[in-house]
């Protein structure tokens, strides 16, 4: 994973290079590294809500299956 600081008129930008969207910026280095944790940590938590919705319907249908088995 690379992770690429650059300055850009007053900001700084924090991104991970290979991964759309995983990017922020702020005033000093420091801040922009913290707010791109933030995100990184924000898409974790979408995934991991996603993952769990697709056990569900894993779930549901497995239900679904056995009940048609009897």
């Amino acid at each position: 994973m690379k992770i690429i600081i650059k300055k850009d008129w007053e900001w700084f930008i924090a991104e991970v290079v290979w991964k759309p969207n995983a990017y922020a910026f702020w005033y000093t280095k420091q801040e922009a590294i913290q707010e791109l944790n933030n995100v990184v940590d924000m898409m974790i938590d979408y995934y991991n809500e996603e993952v769990l919705a697709q056990k569900m319907i894993k779930h549901l249908l497995d239900e679904k299956q056995y009940s048609y088995a009897i």
